[in-house]
């Protein structure tokens, strides 16, 4: 197999993900050329980054000339014929498939023979924006995590007419810019979004059954997360969570369930987003998390409009539970599936992308601790105790028959 070579690198989109994109390369000594299509959003992607390489060098991480030599190998451009001598575009505009087919597309005429095309998308179709290209053998995604340029963590999706160099060569190049690469198949959300749903699904259902965000949270944290479902969200971006779940309702695929995470969807339309707004899940004082007595009534509301039973008694070990358990069984279908290539990869995206605890190995490793057995008769209880109708309950397949002959996800 003959690799491709990697020297020089476009980027569409010089925001906060491209600029931390951008960032990778140059750190690796490779010219990075960023475009834009308005020159005060370039100026500003632009901007950003010296400034971002400037509180390194005040903090004594690098020197004042290690940022004039960084931002001399970075170079901005308005338009798609100046990316023709890279040899890797990566797109990284808004997560909206109208606009990243439409780039997609241009990328696919711009770009020299053998140059590979990649997009940074989180959740959307990747085979289908590699038919947008026109260049399908050429094209893969590489799904960077915010913020970019400190994240380990890259997820690798090979389309399915990704070719074995592209792949491969991708796989190698995460390396070289201190990455972690996993490579995924083609699904929503990948491995680690794809997992989180049901993560953030359970966690929002609480609050609407009578837990607070700090409750959750705390127990999310005591497991050992760095921060728990509704912090992360806040910092992430209320907003931006809400608009990921409108894309996926777009494309038709989004759960058949009324109340699917309408929590995020409801603080999303009273403009709490989050950190940036000083509003989300909590208020916030000087960026500290403080409860809200408004979440609380939201929370009500909805609770009372999709007729779901509030309650005194939740516990913190089902808090634990309905958390831990959803994820465990997405990631044994992920696998039957061959979404992931094994349970340790899976693991690997949890502890360098979504903060899980590293002492725990990651959610396979840690349902081998716990045993299949006892994952899955968790899964039927609580089918039992809040219904099934849509399904969350019923565990995979794998699940079953691991939790039937005493086997492990990792062997």
């Amino acid at each position: 197999m003959v690799l491709r070579n990697i020297s020089k690198v476009g980027i569409v989109g010089a925001g906060t993900m491209g600029g931390g994109i951008a960032m990778n390369f140059v750190n690796a000594g490779m010219p990075v050329r960023l475009l834009e299509v308005a020159p005060e959003a370039l100026e500003r992607g632009l901007a950003t980054v010296r400034r971002n390489y400037q509180a390194s060098a005040a903090r004594g991480k690098i020197t004042a000339e290690e940022v004039e030599s960084r931002m001399g190998l970075l170079s901005g451009t308005l338009a798609y014929g100046d990316l023709a001598d890279c040899d890797l575009v990566i797109e990284a505009v808004f997560e909206d498939f109208g606009l990243k087919r439409d780039v997609c597309r241009k990328l696919g005429e711009a770009c020299r023979d053998g140059a590979i095309i990649a997009t940074n998308t989180s959740t959307l179709d990747v085979d289908q924006l590699a038919l947008a290209s026109g260049r399908p053998k050429d094209f893969l995604g590489m799904h960077f995590f915010s913020p970019a340029n400190v994240m380990r963590l890259l997820e690798i999706v090979r389309g399915g007419q990704t070719a074995p160099e592209v792949l491969e060569t991708v796989r190698r190049l995460a390396g070289t810019i201190g990455k972690v690469g996993v490579v995924s198949g083609v699904c929503y959300g990948f491995i680690g979004n794809r997992m989180l749903e049901g993560y953030l699904r359970e966690a929002e259902r609480l609050l609407l059954e009578g837990a607070s965000p700090r409750q959750v949270d705390g127990v999310m944290e005591a497991f050992g997360f760095a921060m728990g479902p509704h912090r992360m969200m806040d910092l992430a971006g209320v907003d931006v969570g809400s608009k990921v779940l409108l894309e996926w309702q777009k494309s038709g695929g989004m759960p058949g369930d009324p109340a699917y995470r309408v929590m995020v969807r409801r603080l999303h339309e009273l403009g709490r987003h989050g950190q940036k707004t000083d509003a989300g899940y909590y208020r916030y004082e000087n960026r500290k998390p403080v409860p809200d007595d408004e979440v609380e009534t939201i929370s009500r509301d909805l609770a009372a409009r999709y007729g779901i039973a509030r309650r005194t008694d939740i516990g913190d070990e089902e808090i634990l539970q309905r958390c831990l358990y959803p994820l465990i069984n997405e990631g044994a279908r992920i696998l039957e599936e061959g979404i992931a290539d094994s349970a340790s990869d899976i693991d690997l995206v949890w502890v360098n992308g979504y903060g899980f605890p590293a002492a725990l190995g990651g959610p396979m490793h840690q349902a081998d601790a716990l045993g299949a057995g006892r994952v899955a008769a968790g899964l039927d209880d609580f089918a039992k105790r809040l219904g099934n109708a849509f399904g969350w309950w019923t565990p995979a397949p794998l699940l079953v028959r691991l939790a039937a002959d005493g086997g492990k996800f990792i062997s």
